[in-house]
Parts: structure tokens; sequence; C-alpha cells
């Protein structure tokens, strides 16, 4: 997998308190706890060497040391913290404790940890627009869809589709509630069409939870599929992420068609998505449609 640049820069500043928390620790433990080769690992911290204030002479430098694969940091600068959560973050967990804490009633061990750490992210929320857990008064229906999620229940809505400025009538499997832009969101399939769709929850004018079922997609399979793909030159870092199960490749101008064996539809589905508009769905045709369909769907949020 190659890194994009935010993402090494995170992980570069994230290296120098863990060092410092866990004095000793060798290039082997930061790979294995960064998830990354050991190569990466001191790539990294000859990053963090070259980095430092303003003036940028030795004494602004950060002061790195890795010998015999022991990695000491000598001087951090301003990078002896952990990085604090962002508002956004500290609301996507404190959402997913939220439903945690719901689905592990009965497991006492697991609900006692949980609630701990769900007051431990609470207080890290200064901001009252921050949802934090316990306060969902902002989203009147955030108690009934989270049981639906937990309980694999179904929910019929009345929702404001802005596409046609009318109330609709839904049926649908909720599967996640998340947090975007200030706004929540519903990630739920529409039982009617049997396809994934997108729901603002300050949308949402009804909300009836339903009957228990054992939802299925219709994209998803245990069995592996050929997904082909028009690839920009320009996001070849995706060719180069997934290299492991591409199958074929023929270069034509600016465009890579590339040949994917795919085992889980929906995970393509939402990296061709997060890549738009470089990627094309050539076939399987229903894919082409549901990524059609879901970015449809988000532009119809905005």
């Amino acid at each position: 997998m190659v890194d994009t640049a935010a993402v090494r820069a995170l992980r570069s500043m994230d290296l120098i308190p863990y060092v410092l928390e866990n004095p000793g620790v060798s290039i082997a433990e930061l790979s294995a706890r960064f998830s990354v080769t050991q190569a990466q690992i001191e790539s990294d911290l000859q990053l963090v060497f070259m980095c430092g204030l303003p003036g940028y002479t030795p004494y602004e430098l950060i002061d790195v040391a890795f010998e015999d694969g022991v990695v000491s940091i000598i001087d951090p600068q301003v990078l002896d913290k952990p990085r604090k959560f962002s508002s956004n973050e500290i609301v996507v967990i404190a959402l997913g404790l939220k439903i945690l804490i719901d689905i592990n009633q009965t497991n006492t061990t697991a609900l006692t940890k949980l609630k701990q750490l769900s007051d431990k992210i609470a207080k890290l929320g200064s901001n009252k627009s921050i949802l934090m857990t316990g306060d969902v008064s902002a989203f009147p229906f955030f108690e009934i869809i989270s049981k639906a999620i937990s309980e694999q229940r179904v929910l019929d809505l009345q929702y404001h589709s802005l596409t046609k400025d009318e109330i609709t009538q839904r049926k649908v499997l909720p599967e996640k509630m998340y947090f975007l832009n200030g706004s929540l969101y519903l990630s739920a399939i529409d039982t009617d069409i049997d396809s994934d769709r997108v729901f603002k929850v300050d949308l949402i004018k009804e909300c009836k939870i339903g009957e228990r079922v054992a939802g299925k997609k219709v994209l998803e399979s245990s069995t592996e599929t050929i997904v082909i793909l028009d690839v920009q030159k320009s996001n070849r870092n995706f060719i180069e992420r997934n290299s492991s199960i591409i199958t074929a490749m023929q270069e034509n101008g600016d465009v890579i068609r590339v040949h994917l064996q795919v085992s889980n539809i929906e995970w393509i589905k939402l990296s061709v998505l997060s890549n738009a508009p470089g990627i094309t769905v050539i076939s399987p045709e229903p894919l082409a449609n549901a990524v059609k369909q879901s970015a449809r769907d988000l532009l119809a949020l905005y």
C-alpha cells in the first residue's frame, strides 16, 4: 500500500509521543504498532529528523536516534503530546460507543469498560455543537435508529427527498450512522429495491421500528467477482494499493483498464466513489449502476 503525504505526516507525528511514552521501543515493535514495514518506520524517522521549528538550525530540529534497532527521541520540540481528536472524530467515536453500549447490555464486563471509555470521550467535547454520548436531543430519531441497527430491524421512514421536494415512504434496513460536516447520516438498504441508500437524519420526518429481518445485500457475495475498471493515470496510486488483486492491465492513452478479482463488492464500490471521478466501472453492470446511484444520492445531500 502506498501512503498519501497526509497519512505519512500524521503517522510521523504520532511516532514521536509514542516513542517518548515507550522508551527503548524497537523499530520492529513500531512496525507492528503502526501496521507498516520496518523500512517505512526507518523512512518516517528520517523524515522526522529533518523537521523542526522555524530557523531550522540543529537547535530547532527534532533530535532522533535509532541504533541497533532501538529508537530514542532526544528532543521532540513541540511534538511531545499525542494529537488531539478533531470534533468530527470525537463525534464518530461517541456515536460508535453509544451503539456498542446499546448492544452489550447483557455483557457486564464489556459494558463497564465501554461506559468508562464513553465518559472519557465525553470529557473531550467542549464544543456544544458536538454530539456527545447521552446528548442526542438534536437528533430525535437517534435512539430508534440505534435500536434498529443493534437488533437488525427494519425502519419505516417518512423522508423529505430533496431531489423530488416531497415526502416519500421508505422501508429500510439500517446499517450504520455517521457524522459528516456537522450533520448525521444513516446508511441503509432500501428493501423495496434491495440497494444502498444514504439518508440525512434531520430530513427524516417520521421513523417507526419494524420487524426483525436477516438483511442481505444484492451486491454482497462470498464468491469472487471479476471487476473491470478504467483508471485515469492520475489515480495510479489506486492500482499500486490494489496490485495484489489485479489480474490484468492494459494502457490506452491516459486510461489504464484493470481487471480485479474482488471478494467484497461493497468495498470496491466505496473505493470507486472515494476516487471519483478518476475511476469508471466498466463491468459488472449492477456495480456500475450502484456506483452511479450512490453518487447521485450523495450529491443530493448538498
